[in-house]
């Protein structure tokens, strides 16, 4: 989704931003002098080797966090800062082998040049967010709770519905009692006259971990019911989802609850999405910040051992309305020092919905994907949030496929949630918006997953789209029963696939992103020998992107120089969108001229944050000239209209 441009931001200058957003793959892995085999250390040598060729400045990055990719890579995020200040949602991406050779680099940045010191205190920031949320929702200021309040520069290329520029700003965690949704990150202007953005956290649709009965009432001696916001009514037992300031149960080593009979089904699928994501992914989502997080207080837990906190057979309320059972789930995170990482989160599972090992995988992974990359709040209707959704029905898809139980029926059209109601949730092989085109609309991000999921299901079975071929990136088995996990070869390389995918998306990527991130994570698994990946299986990838419609964008609003003076300086410039109208940003363009008969390329620069690129001229004589694009051995590729200059 395009960032917001109603509002001008406070000094908005118009920048000259060639090389602020970019990626590249190399055709061959560039080693280090010596070999270093720590990758954080190693992308970090990579950096300062490569700052003056990548248009950075090394001293103001920070390492954020090291991914582990299938094949022994790494993609390790640095986080851009600017005197000391964080550039919100910026990103620079950097995959190096298991011996700390560059694959590749993907960066979104900004220019930021101004003032970095605030005009007013936290402290004052906090009370004036407090009291502005307070007047906009209409209640006291005592039902606002606060937290993690930050002086950041927002750039509004790098953060989803702000207004236009760049600008210092005040980012804070926010919730207000009475709506689930209302747990958001907000941001607030410098002064803090104003509430530039709120937008809500909320995703929904080897250690053992602790899973609560919310309705079970016999507990061992000792045991409580668990802390946190839960009220009784009607014989039930409600999570009050307008819990706001206090944040929500946890269900620990002591709640009555823990380890009821009905409790079983729900760890069972837990354990088994912990292990689709060790096996297949390399991760341990008990290591998540956002996910194996209850403390390591001893006095707590009686141990050291971060664990998973679930719920099944919730009821919920928001002090009004009461919905028992409640008929959905859904991940929520909200910020409490009664979590080890100090970002406490949990998984909410309406009656029945333990069964649903797929819902169970999906909200888990909204809190992997969350930790990598999808750490900001975002539009429900914007490609982000589709990127977000869809990620999640992958992975919880994939693992469903990949774990057989006992009398379980084949599911060929890749249902989510087919055990939980009649028909399931939505389908990956046949989703309601199956592709990119002139159709698309913005809609919820549930609906506008649909051609990311597609996509998946063929990269991992094979299909046909149109009239291209698409060949699954490995084994698929015969009888749709994946009895080993030989058998289905395709499904865990497309997960390692949309995974390495996901590690190079910035907070605010859009599909165009989505694929360009693609076919680079693709060219790292072939550069890498990573087993399974090579360049036909790369060209297959690019393919089904093309026929999804990832790679499509055009390029517009070319100048129109007309006549010029001999030797003046004019400025060309041009906007390349994807099919959904979204910027197509770092994306490398051409300025050619028309020369004996042949099209030669004069100017090369990247489209900045709004996906507009600038090419700077003297013309010694008239010419036909126009803008192009054709990156990745062609895969992206576009072709502005010809315009002409006239010398006088």
């Amino acid at each position: 989704m395009s960032p917001a441009r109603a509002v001008p931001g406070p000094n908005a200058p118009v920048a000259n931003s060639d090389s602020l957003f970019n990626s590249e793959s190399l055709s061959a892995p560039e080693s280090l002098g010596r070999i270093e085999r720590n990758e954080v250390k190693a992308a970090r040598a990579h950096l300062v080797a490569n700052a003056a060729g990548w248009g950075v400045n090394p001293l103001e990055y920070q390492a954020a966090e090291a991914v582990s990719l299938a094949g022994g890579i790494s993609a390790v995020r640095f986080t851009q800062f600017i005197d000391g200040v964080e550039v919100a949602n910026s990103l620079l991406a950097i995959t190096v082998t298991s011996n700390g050779a560059l694959l590749s680099y993907t960066k979104a940045t900004s220019d930021f040049s101004q003032e970095t010191k605030a005009p007013i205190t936290q402290e004052q920031a906090m009370s004036s967010l407090v009291k502005l949320l307070a007047n906009e929702n209409k209640i006291s200021p005592e039902q606002v709770s606060i937290s993690k309040m930050e002086l950041v520069i927002v750039d509004d290329a790098l953060v989803d519905d702000v207004p236009f520029g760049k600008y210092l700003a005040w980012r804070a965690t926010t919730s207000i009692s009475g709506s689930l949704t209302s747990l958001s990150l907000s941001y607030l202007s410098a002064d803090g006259s104003t509430v530039l953005s709120t937008l809500p956290y909320v995703r929904g649709i080897a250690e053992d971990p602790f899973v609560c009965d919310m309705q079970f009432d016999v507990g061992n001696p000792g045991y409580v019911h668990q802390l946190g916001l839960i009220e009784e009514r009607y014989g039930n037992r409600y999570v009050n989802i307008s819990s706001g300031k206090l944040g929500y149960p946890l269900c620990r080593k002591d709640n009555i609850g823990l380890g009821a009979p009905e409790t079983e089904i729900a760890k069972a699928n837990i354990i088994r999405t912990w292990d689709y994501f060790s096996s297949v992914l390399g991760q341990d989502i008990n290591a998540e910040a956002y996910l194996g997080n209850i403390t390591s207080d001893l006095s707590i837990t009686n141990e050291a051992v971060p664990r998973i906190s679930a719920f099944v057979n919730v009821c919920a309320t928001n002090g009004s309305a009461y919905a028992c059972p409640y008929e959905n789930a859904f991940w929520v995170p909200w910020v409490s020092p009664d979590c080890q990482s100090k970002a406490c989160s949990g998984i909410f599972l309406g009656k029945d919905f333990d069964v649903a090992d797929d819902v169970i995988a999906h909200e888990l992974a909204h809190g992997v994907s969350f930790a990598i990359a999808f750490n900001s709040a975002m539009s429900e209707t914007s490609e982000t949030y589709a990127l977000s959704e869809a990620v999640s029905d992958i992975f919880g898809e994939a693992m469903d496929q990949l774990n057989v139980t006992e009398g379980e029926a084949p599911d060929p059209n890749w249902i989510l949630g087919e055990d939980v109601q009649a028909g399931g949730i939505r389908s990956l092989k046949n989703p309601q918006i199956a592709r990119i085109d002139k159709n698309w609309i913005a809609r919820d991000g549930h609906d506008n997953n649909g051609p990311v999921n597609k996509l998946a299901y063929l990269l991992a079975n094979g299909g046909k789209v149109g009239k291209t071929n698409i060949n699954p990136l490995g084994t698929v088995t015969n009888d749709g029963l994946c009895n080993s996990t030989d058998e289905c070869t395709g499904i865990s390389r497309m997960s390692q696939l949309v995974f390495a995918t996901t590690s190079k998306l910035t907070a605010s990527a859009n599909y165009f992103d989505f694929g360009k991130q693609m076919v680079i994570a693709c060219s790292d698994f072939a550069n890498n020998n990573t087993d399974g990946f090579n360049k036909a299986t790369c060209k297959n990838v690019a393919s089904a992107l093309k026929a999804q419609g990832f790679t499509s964008f055009k390029i517009t609003r070319t100048t129109k120089l007309g006549s010029v003076s001999r030797g003046s300086k004019t400025v060309i410039s041009a906007k390349a969108s994807g099919t959904t109208g979204s910027p197509v940003v770092g994306q490398a363009m051409s300025l050619q001229i028309y020369r004996g008969n042949k099209w030669v390329t004069v100017k090369t620069a990247s489209t900045d944050g709004s996906g507009v690129v600038k090419f700077r001229a003297k013309w010694g004589r008239s010419t036909t000239y126009r803008v192009i694009s054709k990156t990745n051995g062609g895969i992206f590729s576009a072709t502005g209209k010809t315009a002409r200059v006239r010398v006088r």
